[in-house]
């Protein structure tokens, strides 16, 4: 009875994950906070390694990071790494050193989000040379990174009722 629990579980997992990508990936479908758009799948991958052991952690999150890559259009490679090594330290942090509660929970996840998303502006726009990065970073990349942080809440919350009900 156990594993078909755990079926179900990663089952719904699957389903959000895809369900978040489309949703991600449509244009004008998802509302936008000062010209950006929240970055739903690391959100969501964040919360699986928050509820899951590492190694499904690890996987949900390269799944996640994946369809990030497709999804972007450019810049094939940064995010699935990104947002895998991203998991595993969560994941690994928080089974080893970290007691599970919402408010660590929560400033890891906030912390891994800026993470990815500052190193992200690093290396393909400040590095790259593009004028004007300044702007391009208080304008675009930190409203971004503030959306993504809100959206992890309610996908956190989702989530761990699901590991919860079905574990």
């Amino acid at each position: 009875m156990k594993s078909s629990r755990v079926f179900f579980r990663y089952l719904a997992f699957s389903v959000e994950i895809l369900l978040l990508w489309v949703l991600q990936s449509t244009p004008k479908l998802m509302p936008e906070f000062f010209g950006a758009k929240p970055f739903l799948l690391l959100a969501a991958a964040l919360s699986f390694s928050v509820c899951c052991e590492v190694s499904p952690s690890v996987i949900l999150g390269a799944v996640c990071g994946v369809l990030a890559d497709i999804s972007s259009g450019g810049t094939v490679g940064f995010f699935s790494v990104a947002v895998t090594l991203v998991c595993f330290a969560q994941a690994t942090l928080l089974d080893i050193y970290i007691n599970r509660n919402f408010l660590s929970c929560s400033v890891l996840s906030i912390g891994s989000t800026a993470a990815v998303i500052f190193i992200y502006f690093l290396l393909f726009r400040l590095f790259a040379g593009m004028p004007d990065c300044g702007a391009l970073f208080f304008g675009r990349y930190l409203p971004r990174a503030a959306y993504t942080a809100l959206t992890f809440f309610p996908l956190y919350l989702l989530n761990s009722f699901v590991a919860r009900k079905l574990s």
